[in-house]
């Protein structure tokens, strides 16, 4: 069964029902805005919990833990943003978590930037590992991929930490995790139910 995380318009709406009072708190226009009609397609992880929302006036960023974890004490962590800047672009998003890796570690390790389309939307992934980082002291990972869509940038993360490691050494994560984490990301999509010849949405 597919889920939708919702979608900004001209106002920011509710991420997984986080904040649906977002695009209620600004005034009404004076014409009708165009209503938002793509929708991030995903499965999230079973058992895993809301674990809060920050918001801009342009971005709202939704964190899901698993079972047991929260934003104080957590191994795992999945990461949805939205973000309406038409400027923003699915490569450049990536290659910041890069700078902001390589500027708070010890040292990052990027694999090569992957870019795409998917769904007819452009599309770039990318892992980045952080051996041990400045303020934390332990390690990290994160696996990245954003969309580009023609409402707004949709970005999923999934991250770890634990351990600090050494630089030649890979981070201490199971395999399986791995696995779970690429599959996860590819069934990561963007649809337009407006437009279903172009980005149709799962039914």
């Amino acid at each position: 069964m597919f889920r939708f995380v919702a979608v900004p318009a001209l106002a920011i709406l509710g991420l997984l029902a986080a904040a649906p009072v977002l695009a209620q708190s600004s005034p009404a226009p004076a014409q009708e805005a165009v209503q938002p009609t793509e929708r991030l397609v995903m499965i999230p992880p079973e058992g895993w919990q809301n674990g809060g929302s920050s918001a801009s006036r342009t971005a709202i960023a939704t964190h899901l833990f698993p079972p047991g974890q929260n934003s104080e004490n957590w191994t795992e962590m999945l990461t949805i943003q939205v973000i309406v800047d038409p400027r923003a672009e699915a490569r450049a998003f990536v290659q910041r978590v890069v700078d902001a890796s390589r500027s708070g570690c010890d040292a990052a390790g990027p694999s090569p930037a992957s870019e795409g389309m998917t769904n007819n939307y452009p599309v770039a992934t990318l892992t980045v590992t952080c051996t041990r980082g400045h303020q934390s002291g332990m390690g990290g990972l994160v696996a990245v991929k954003a969309i580009r869509g023609q409402q707004a940038l949709f970005v999923v993360e999934r991250l770890w930490r634990g351990p600090a490691f050494a630089r030649d050494d890979s981070a201490p994560i199971p395999k399986s995790t791995l696995q779970e984490w690429s599959t996860f990301l590819r069934g990561v999509s963007l649809c337009d139910h407006a437009d279903p010849i172009r980005h149709p949405c799962p039914r």
